[in-house]
């Protein structure tokens, strides 16, 4: 009989399912945070790769119990780089469904300057379920039965699943996470009220309510340092339905949510029963950031903190070496916030006798956003539904 997507689904529905039992992540998930933090706090205290390993030898013990993992961080401290958010648990699943699987074969695409001709075909076929990134890295057998495939980039599927020629894809989720994270697109005006663009408005239906509700009883100036709940008000119809439009964008085949350490698979249509939205929020300072767009309000900010503005544009404000922000994943510091709303970068500005001195025109201003977040949780009786469907 043919190979079908429905038989694909179900064969590795099957392997994660494990009798009811679920598969275990190969190293705990309080481990997988834990090493981390550890790569955070010291890839830049040695200084090569050999070094590195012989100073924390607990830490790649454990690494090197995924191979993916361990090829990620040797290329992250070559490059002297943090590493990504959520590689790590995106390598030890990998590395866990590459064990159940027999797939004891592994090639880095982004390094490998060969591969197995056979692998190279599949490779191909596979591409257009990757949503236009590269793979990262590739789980095989000397069958090549079977392959499972790392994306890793943001905004892509997480892992391809390649089966007599047919492909799933896969979305990890860690136990607490966010479905998605979308600016508003079109910020805040001087008195602090959110002014969603009309595309916003138009593509992001579902959350205009949330945004009114936000004007109604507050405003950006007045939540400066802290962000507002939306969880208490979202409606079953409206957490499903933002489920809806992120699958609508983002097709998934299977979810595999990480609950305590075991992996647990779930069909898209039925992720809503298993994760609740705790968390959920209005972020009055987001990821990103534009130039200063509340003009008034920077003039105001800086003023507060005792700085003052030149004629020219020049500002210059008391400095503060405790308020410095590190880069992201990093050691180094990057950003001088100003409040929490505005900040800019170092690299723009100059520090000496105790004061910071910056144009006024190089301040940054965060974005607001939406923050969907997903807690994952085992609920049986939809399992029973999904092995149903899957099985009868």
């Amino acid at each position: 009989m043919a190979a079908t997507k429905e038989k694909i689904i179900k064969y590795f529905f099957t392997k994660l399912y494990n009798g009811g039992n679920f598969v275990e992540l190969t190293v705990p998930f309080y481990r997988i945070k834990q090493l981390d933090k550890i790569y955070k706090n010291f890839y830049d205290k040695y200084s090569t790769i050999e070094q590195f390993e012989l100073g924390q030898e607990s830490f790649f013990a454990d690494i090197k119990k995924s191979k993916s993992a361990y090829q990620e961080i040797k290329k992250q401290f070559e490059l002297r780089r943090a590493l990504q958010s959520c590689i790590l648990t995106e390598c030890f699943v990998a590395q866990t469904i590459a064990n159940i699987l027999n797939l004891t074969e592994i090639v880095d695409l982004k390094t490998s300057k060969t591969t197995p001709t056979k692998l190279a075909g599949l490779l191909y076929s596979a591409q257009k379920h990757s949503d236009g990134a590269s793979f990262r890295y590739c789980y095989y057998n000397n069958q090549y039965s079977s392959i499972v495939l790392q994306c890793g980039a943001s905004q892509t599927v997480d892992v391809v699943f390649l089966r007599e020629k047919i492909c799933i894809r896969i979305e990890i989720k860690e136990q607490h996470a966010k479905l998605e994270e979308c600016d508003i697109t079109g910020n805040y005006n001087e008195e602090g009220v959110l002014t969603a663009t009309k595309d916003f408005m138009a593509g992001r239906a579902k959350y205009v309510p949330f945004i009114k509700q936000f004007n109604q009883t507050t405003n950006i100036f007045r939540m400066e340092g802290h962000n507002y709940k939306i969880e208490n008000h979202l409606t079953e119809a409206q957490a499903r339905e933002i489920i809806n439009e992120v699958l609508d964008i983002k097709e998934i085949d299977i979810y595999l949510l990480i609950v305590d350490n075991k992996i647990i698979p779930v069909l898209s249509e039925y992720l809503y029963e298993f994760v609740s939205f705790e968390g959920s929020e209005i972020r009055t300072a987001g990821r990103n950031s534009k130039k200063v767009f509340t003009p008034i309000f920077a003039k105001k900010k800086i003023i507060d903190a005792g700085g003052l503005i030149e004629e020219t544009g020049m500002v210059i404000m008391p400095f503060d070496p405790t308020l410095r922000i590190k880069k992201k994943g990093g050691n180094q510091y990057s950003r001088y916030p100003i409040g929490s709303l505005l900040f800019v970068e170092l690299k723009n500005a100059t520090i000496a006798d105790g004061f910071i001195s910056f144009e006024f025109e190089k301040i940054k201003q965060k974005v607001p956003t939406i923050s969907i977040h997903l807690n994952s949780k085992m609920n049986q009786n939809s399992m029973a539904e999904q092995t149903k469907k899957l099985y009868l």
